[in-house]
């Protein structure tokens, strides 16, 4: 029996990318999934270990240092570069032939002082990216795969029954609470056009950034807005499924993606109609008025009139938008696909052939 892939995992606990992947790959090879914060959720069949928020930081490269001679991988796999900054320079200089790197938008498109020394050491590296603007950024000097994230086509299939009354329009925003998603120009929008929006329920939910969100509650609670709105926290699966299901417009106000975010490509999936910023990667997998919605970047009045211009349009129009963005989603970015072409990166790395 041909022996499994030893792969170590390094990721944030909550990310939703980093667990759909190594959930995909749990009952192929052997994971140990090496996390920072805390787990949204746990996998069947895989090793967890925690980098304890306690140690200080020249301390936490040493730890996983002697944490990887114990269990000698293959490959490891770095999901996010800042927010493993110490770990992943002492990954690429000592472990370079296993190391595959997975930046984020974050990494390289508003990188600190010491990002950017990392990017210097990491030429000729192994990197997975989802997005064209990294993958051009980086392939002279790297081994660059242009590996999206997937979506699970037959879970994210259809539109069903709505839960909420046929009076209320439902809008779903679930990006989370940092500062980057943005979620403030959505409730001011609100606030400013709450004589037109009265009928409408805005739902946010993600990931808390909790001086984010109590600002955002806050100034929900001043302006009278919390019939209208609801502040949501991560949802499992099931429930987050029946939010996005029994919406009318899936938003992203995101200020910076790289490449196309989970929640955008599972709304698509779903035949939701989707609103989203115009930035990075976003107008590759979204033609405006055809398969979804842009607005320009962090611009109230664009965002206004692109989602008044939304509820506007005839039924035929949007259910052919809903049609052509599950096309686009079966073509581009089916999950098995896409983990099959990481499978042959891993199979050939970890055999030495690249």
């Amino acid at each position: 029996m041909k022996k499994k892939i030893n792969l170590v995992f390094l990721a944030p606990g909550n990310s939703v990318h980093s667990y759909k992947w190594i959930k995909y790959f749990s009952k192929k090879y052997k994971i140990t999934w090496i996390y920072t914060g805390k787990l949204s959720d746990k996998i069947k069949n895989i090793k967890y270990l925690n980098l304890p928020d306690g140690l200080i930081l020249p301390i936490l490269p040493i730890f996983f240092l002697f944490k990887i001679i114990q269990l000698k991988p293959d490959i490891i796999h770095i999901h996010s570069i800042s927010k493993n900054l110490f770990i992943g320079i002492l990954a690429v200089l000592f472990f370079k032939k296993k190391v595959i790197l997975n930046p984020w938008g974050s990494d390289f498109f508003y990188p600190n002082y010491l990002v950017k020394i990392l990017q210097k050491l990491i030429k000729k590296n192994y990197i997975f990216t989802d997005s064209f603007q990294i993958k051009n950024k980086l392939k002279e000097n790297n081994k660059v795969f242009k590996i999206n994230f997937g979506v699970d086509l037959d879970y994210y299939n259809s539109r069903k029954i709505k839960y909420f009354t046929n009076s209320s329009k439902i809008i779903f925003c679930p990006r989370g609470y940092d500062k980057i998603y943005n979620q403030f120009l959505i409730i001011k929008f609100l606030k400013k056009n709450y004589k037109k929006l009265r009928n409408f329920i805005f739902i946010f939910s993600g990931n808390i950034n909790i001086s984010e969100y109590n600002k955002l509650k806050k100034y929900v609670d001043k302006n009278k807005l919390n019939k209208n709105v609801k502040l949501l926290g991560n949802l499992n699966k099931k429930t987050y499924k029946q939010y996005l299901l029994q919406s009318d417009l899936v938003i992203s106000a995101s200020k910076s993606d790289a490449g196309l975010s989970s929640s955008i490509a599972e709304a698509m999936s779903s035949k939701c109609l989707v609103l989203c910023t115009n930035n990075r990667d976003n107008p590759y997998w979204i033609n405006d008025c055809i398969s979804g919605f842009l607005f320009e970047n962090n611009n109230l009045g664009n965002f206004e009139r692109k989602f008044f211009k939304i509820f506007n349009l005839s039924n035929k129009k949007l259910n052919l938008v809903r049609s052509l963005a599950r096309e686009i989603q079966i073509n581009n970015n089916d999950l098995n696909k896409e983990m099959g072409k990481a499978a042959t990166i891993y199979n050939n790395i970890s055999s030495s052939n690249y």
